[in-house]
């Protein structure tokens, strides 16, 4: 289920920008009911078997973008022209691909089978968020008198961890108000709701999981993908994991203090760890503080930044490869000054630059002289035959993350050097990875727009209100 609904909402957020969209799979009775009712304008198609594989193999004849979303074995597309898209789960679902997808947290440091991708999106930026959640994101939480408690292990609970969680919260000695998740209507979780010694409704399947939740003061859920809606929206929980494929999400979460740990199979210690639970409900303000932390970590934008990375890829994989001259990288010295200044103080690059006013010598030598001594800036020039032909500055954002701004030399504009002088660039940019590198392009500055985008660097942050799009692309280690 999880797959699925991953699925509907990069294919209904696609449809929205205007693309044709079919969703092909082994996909149940229930699971179609749910796709036409949550993307009732998408083109389903449930096949088995060999039909499913000669299903995928005919949308790909003429399809511009085929998305993945199975730990199972998929055809090789390799020999087709259509662009592949794929989900991976850590080992899980790793396949060859134009571009592969880990939304885990810290998928940059543990990104399987990084041969296999021509270009990756890593972590919690690329967790898939339903319009639904995102809805939900900014509703106000009304409080009660008794904690509100969630719990959903989702479609198949194949340990029946629902009731005893459901059972376990009995061991509470204030009241709470609790809502079950149960889509498979199993009679011990409707007995163990029914025993319970609070106020307890059990209830199936939801088009609307995100409001439900958004009801609720905590959670208690496997690590499975609806941990990134709770996230996103700021919704406390305690987290489970169900089944082996949700292991290493689940270290993850707990032990970035994202959650409170419920264990790991066999959880001989469930019901100790749920009731321990009762303290944190408590805590208003460690609740608080929790909603704030994973706010923080989702943001919501992953699912854009899926569909808005097919874009870009099948707009610019048939340009063809440009051809680079050797370049050669230095730092930059006290002596560069009058020509940076120069450079700088150009009318076009200005105009191009979020400031846009003329530079003063002095301040120019002043930041010039803490420029060079910034551990966290790298300030490059870039030559050519021995003659300068442009400056790349690196500015560091963040513990990963590398913003890059390029200026070239006005008497070298037009010649086709950016590229070159980009890759050079980058290869004297010598860092531990896993890195990211930024760059934020004003989107009337098409030639630099171009520039990143050939050079593999996918959409990050929508357009600001100055006109300026950010982009981002992910250096990764192979994991040992």
């Amino acid at each position: 289920m999880g797959h699925l609904m991953r699925t509907l909402a990069l294919g209904g957020a696609a449809h929205r920008r205007g693309w044709s969209v079919s969703v092909i799979g082994d996909i149940d009775e229930v699971g179609m009911s749910i796709a036409r009712r949550m993307e009732p304008d998408l083109a389903l198609d449930s096949s088995q078997g060999a039909a499913l594989l000669d299903s995928l193999a005919d949308a790909a004849s003429d399809a511009d973008v085929v998305h993945l979303d199975s730990y199972l074995d998929a055809p090789d597309l390799s020999s087709s022209k259509v662009l592949v898209s794929n989900m991976q789960d850590g080992p899980y679902g790793a396949r060859a691909a134009d571009l592969s997808i880990d939304a885990n947290l810290g998928a940059e440091r543990t990104f399987e089978r990084v041969e296999l991708s021509r270009n990756a999106l890593v972590g919690l930026d690329v967790a898939v968020v339903r319009d639904q959640v995102l809805r939900r994101r900014d509703a106000p939480l009304r409080t009660t008198s008794s904690p509100r408690v969630l719990v959903v292990m989702g479609g198949s609970d194949p340990q029946g961890l629902t009731a005893r969680v459901t059972r376990a919260l009995d061991g509470f000695r204030h009241p709470l108000r609790v809502t079950v998740v149960d889509p498979r209507d199993r009679d011990e979780v409707r007995a163990a709701a029914a025993d319970s010694s609070h106020e307890t409704r059990v209830i199936g399947f939801t088009d609307d999981l995100p409001a439900i939740a958004r009801e609720h003061d905590f959670v208690v859920t496997a690590a499975g993908t609806s941990v990134w809606d709770f996230a996103c929206m700021g919704l406390p929980m305690g987290l489970l994991c169900a089944v082996d494929n949700q292991r290493l999400g689940y270290e993850q979460v707990v032990s970035q203090g994202l959650a409170t740990a419920l264990g790991e199979p066999p959880h001989a210690d469930l019901e100790a760890r749920v009731i321990a639970l009762e303290s944190v409900l408590h805590d208003r303000a460690e609740l608080a503080a929790q909603a704030t932390a994973l706010r923080n970590a989702v943001d919501g934008l992953g699912t854009w930044r899926i569909v808005a990375s097919w874009e870009q890829l099948v707009d610019t994989r048939q340009d063809a490869p440009r051809a680079s001259r050797p370049m050669a990288v230095r730092s930059a010295t006290a002596d560069d000054a009058p020509m940076l200044f120069d450079w700088r103080n150009d009318e076009s690059t200005r105009a191009n630059s979020r400031s846009t006013g003329p530079l003063e010598w002095t301040s120019h030598v002043a930041w010039l002289g803490g420029a060079l001594l910034d551990r966290d800036r790298r300030l490059l020039i870039v030559e050519s035959d021995g003659d300068p032909v442009a400056t790349a500055r690196w500015d560091r954002r963040s513990e990963t993350d590398w913003e890059v701004s390029i200026t070239m030399a006005p008497s070298h504009r037009g010649q086709g050097l950016a590229s070159a002088v980009l890759a050079a660039s980058e290869g004297a940019l010598i860092l531990d990875a896993p890195s990211r590198l930024i760059a934020s392009v004003h989107t009337e500055n098409t030639a630099s727009l171009r520039l990143f985008q050939r050079a593999g660097y996918l959409p990050h942050l929508p357009v600001d209100s100055g006109g300026f799009a950010t982009f981002a692309r992910w250096r990764l280690a192979p994991v040992r």
